[in-house]
């Protein structure tokens, strides 16, 4: 873990992102400064009030931010790395990180974690004490259904309905571990973003979802979950079909899903469907305080 350094008179320690800077963080994070952003689905500016938001000040001017607000209580996610256009990037982060991971460790978080799509940010978290356990892979499908199998004719594949995110928020946290769970207000910002959303229903009981979005006459699949106690009976297969078949009626010839390298299961699901990998790969970088 990285040693809290000393700050130095022209570099006053960091202050809680709050609403009163509102105007001045979105304007600073509008200009061509250096940044690193969480692929998810707030933007930076939705995580003031989340701590740690941590911003630095040169004089009256910001610096540098770094959000590393966590998902749920036991992991978290640096969402935004940000320093002014030709500054140093290093400097900056070896007074935040610190400052945030002590503040993580009072929550009782005992994971940060991090995607390296830069070179230059890829640099600062491997110096940092992160380490490269897995990779986000891409895999893509161009139109190619597979061949007719049967399937489940207890599964109902209906659309999801607001009221519907309670039960997907459980089968979400029960699916996956808690690094890559998503909270009830990240689902419900999904929802609303999303160009088709479904879940999957047995004997009037939501066992599992997935929820897509559109780019002009691209589609990906950002999210899939069965619930633990009904996987292997070709829930999650059904679930993604049917969103390939609206995917075609609405005109998309070529969709999209990102899936954990370590994630063999999901990877088989994938090219049963005819999805192939794009040899596309985002690293992800952990540590644990």
């Amino acid at each position: 873990m990285l040693q809290e350094k000393a700050l130095s008179k022209t570099n006053p320690p960091a202050i809680e992102a709050s609403p009163e800077i509102y105007n001045q963080l979105a304007g600073f994070l509008s200009q061509n400064v250096q940044t690193h952003r969480h692929l998810d689905w707030f933007s930076s500016l939705d995580w003031i009030g989340h701590h740690p938001y941590l911003v630095e000040f040169n004089d009256d001017q910001i610096g540098a931010a770094l959000c590393a607000a966590p998902e749920n209580a036991d992991a978290a996610w640096i969402r935004l790395y940000s320093v002014c256009k030709g500054c140093d990037v290093s400097a900056p982060w070896g007074r935040l990180l610190p400052q945030a991971l002590k503040a993580l460790q009072k929550q009782g978080v005992r994971q940060l974690a991090t995607l390296a799509i830069r070179p230059w940010f890829k640099s600062l978290v491997k110096d940092s004490g992160f380490v490269n356990r897995q990779n986000i892979v891409v895999m893509e499908w161009q139109g190619t259904f597979p061949k007719e199998k049967t399937l489940n004719n207890e599964i109902i594949i209906r659309p999801m309905h607001l009221d519907d995110l309670a039960a997907v928020e459980v089968i979400d946290h029960e699916a996956f571990p808690p690094l890559w769970q998503n909270s009830f207000a990240a689902l419900n910002k999904a929802y609303g973003q999303t160009g088709i959303s479904t879940v999957a229903v047995k004997d009037g009981e939501i066992v599992g979802y997935q929820i897509s979005t559109t780019m002009t006459i691209y589609g990906h699949l950002a999210r899939l979950a069965v619930s633990p106690a009904h996987q292997h009976q070709g829930i999650a297969y059904m679930l993604v079909l049917e969103v390939l078949r609206q995917f075609e009626r609405l005109g998309f010839w070529r969709i999209t899903v990102n899936t954990q390298s370590d994630n063999h299961y999901s990877a088989k699901l994938y090219q049963k469907l005819n999805f192939k990998r794009t040899g596309e790969e985002i690293k992800v970088f952990e540590m644990d305080i």
